[in-house]
């Protein structure tokens, strides 16, 4: 019996030299493998805290770089439409001088055009909104195919010959469809937003064109056109 409880003994490293060699190199390894682990999750954390804190910074750094452009710089520029469907040609008539509608900074509209100060980097952006019946009456003549939608900004500059397209996006509306009677007044609504930034050229003029101009909502906050300086 004392021998079988020796030999157990001897198992789990109590008496004799091989076995507590065995438990030596085992307690060794262990420990290290788990310190091994551990330090591979405490790298993995502090890189998930490092990308969260300059996320942060970048987030916090973004919002004071706009800050600053927005209320420090103040050379930019707000429009809206003139009304719920004035344009002219093919082109929605602005104004910087109804509603929340401004200019600031050396940025003016001359001939619904948007004239820039001075040469830098500007971002240019603008907005249209759309107001589409899709419900025709049999003898309309309209046709019975989805309704294009186009909407651009252009650039004239001394720089080069004849205006040039900054942005540009075209998608198709409703498919019309004949419905007899009266009009029942629905309508489907989609937008067209563009925006970018360009280095522009003191003297540049901005202008857009938009088709169909008879479908643009021109009620608050739904069509603008703007450019501000970075």
């Amino acid at each position: 019996m004392g021998q079988d409880c020796k030999s157990v003994d001897l198992e789990v490293g109590l008496v004799g030299a091989e076995p507590v060699e065995e438990l030596r190199k085992t307690d060794i390894s262990g420990p290290s493998r788990d310190w091994r682990i551990y330090l591979a999750v405490l790298a993995i954390g502090l890189c998930a805290a490092a990308a969260i804190f300059f996320s942060a910074h970048n987030l916090v750094s973004l919002k004071l770089q706009i800050y600053y452009i927005l209320y420090k710089k103040k050379k930019l520029m707000w429009l809206k439409t003139m009304g719920y469907s004035q344009y002219s040609g093919n082109a929605v008539e602005w104004t910087a001088d109804a509603d929340q509608a401004f200019q600031e900074g050396g940025l003016r509209l001359d001939n619904n055009e948007i004239v820039i100060p001075r040469k830098g980097l500007y971002f240019v952006y603008s907005q249209v909104s759309y107001a589409i019946k899709c419900h025709v009456s049999p003898n309309s003549g309209e046709p019975l195919e989805p309704v294009p939608l186009e909407h651009q900004v252009f650039r004239k500059s001394s720089a080069f010959d004849g205006p040039r397209t900054l942005l540009h996006a075209m998608r198709s509306g409703c498919e019309r469809v004949e419905v007899e009677g009266e009009d029942n007044g629905k309508r489907w609504y989609t937008t067209i937003n563009l925006g970018a930034v360009f280095s522009l050229h003191k003297g540049d003029r901005l202008f857009t064109k938009t088709e169909p101009l008879d479908r643009v909502d021109g009620t608050s906050g739904q069509t603008f056109f703007g450019v501000f300086a970075l």
